[in-house]
């Protein structure tokens, strides 16, 4: 088991997090594609401060998009950031399962995802070929996140499951948001890589760990065995909860 940190906003580089990383004997850095200054490491050399880094690609990248141009815009771009992290030897990157553009009726959200079940899937299973393949190529994880759990979203996981080099992160904050079906789930995948650690207090996630109602020790399995993001918004509030995690003994 390895413990990390995101790239926070309210530092100003990657330095800046290297050197809270460091103090805190973590031993990696989970790169947020969203932030400017982790765009631009294709001028750096990460090697540099003996440390290692994962990457979390940008958040709107919807490789399953029912629009197939935007969909291959989206897959380029995920692709041009993964090379990024291999040209700086990463080895774990994490995307998300997106739920796409839903209507707000009078009943409730309705996903076109769900309407147009055959197309979202066929588009999902055209960028998992090219992601797999990649993946194989430079023995690099691409790993999926679970957000929001929909009909259309356990069945795009069991199609991600089929492909060999393709597999899961678990984000617990999330996993207990959805009323925990996404680790029911993807447990029975056993292809959870990658571990989000946040905590949820039944309204708001990403939570400092102890601010919260999860009980963490039921994960306790699964956290042994992956690289574990403590993913938090703020400096005081990844300090806080490295201090918490010292008391749960995970």
């Amino acid at each position: 088991m390895k413990y990390g940190m995101p790239t926070l906003v309210e530092l100003e580089n990657i330095l800046d997090n290297v050197n809270l990383a460091k103090a805190y004997n973590l031993d990696f850095i989970e790169l947020n594609m969203d932030l400017p200054y982790c765009q631009n490491i294709k001028k750096q050399e990460l090697k540099k401060y003996n440390l290692e880094f994962t990457m979390h690609l940008s958040e709107k990248l919807n490789i399953a998009e029912l629009n197939n141009n935007l969909r291959k815009s989206y897959l380029n771009e995920t692709i041009r950031q993964i090379e990024l992290g291999i040209n700086n030897n990463i080895k774990k990157y994490n995307l998300h399962i997106d739920s796409g553009v839903y209507f707000t009726l009078p009943s409730g959200k309705y996903y076109l995802n769900d309407k147009y079940l055959d197309i979202y899937l066929m588009n999902l299973e055209k960028s998992c070929q090219k992601l797999n393949e990649i993946a194989k190529k430079y023995n690099i994880e691409i790993n999926f996140e679970n957000t929001k759990i929909h009909n259309f979203t356990q069945k795009a996981i069991n199609l991600i499951n089929g492909f060999s080099n393709l597999g899961f992160t678990l984000d617990i904050g999330h996993n207990e948001k959805n009323k925990n079906l996404a680790y029911q789930i993807l447990k029975k995948t056993n292809k959870i890589r990658h571990i989000h650690i946040h905590d949820y207090d039944g309204k708001s996630d990403h939570l400092e760990i102890g601010k919260g109602i999860i009980d963490f020790k039921k994960y306790q399995k699964v956290v042994n065995k992956c690289y574990a993001v403590i993913e938090v918004k703020e400096k005081q509030e990844l300090i806080n909860s490295l201090k918490k995690l010292k008391t749960l003994n995970l």
